[in-house]
């Protein structure tokens, strides 16, 4: 099982939208930063709604963005592993 790893905020964000984007950027930390390959993000508020924002984040960070949207209508992102120049 992989370890936890949990992010330091200075303060909650108040909005659903603005959590679940503080997740996706934390994904994105932890990515650039090396403690993970991958992040895959599950339970979040509204993740289609933040998709294109998320992918715009992505890409600025030279991570890969995936959306898998499950059978039973549950949306995951899944951030990393680093693109290569080649890709």
């Amino acid at each position: 099982m992989d370890p936890i790893t949990q992010m330091p905020t200075a303060h909650a964000p108040l909005e659903p939208l603005e959590r679940d984007l503080a997740e996706i950027d934390a994904a994105i930390s932890l990515v650039v930063g090396g403690a993970a390959t991958r992040v895959r993000l599950v339970g979040l508020t509204r993740a289609d709604a933040l998709a294109a924002v998320g992918l715009a984040r992505a890409q600025a960070a030279g991570i890969r963005f995936e959306i898998d949207r499950g059978i039973t209508g549950v949306v995951a992102l899944t951030l990393g592993p680093r693109v290569t120049e080649a890709e």
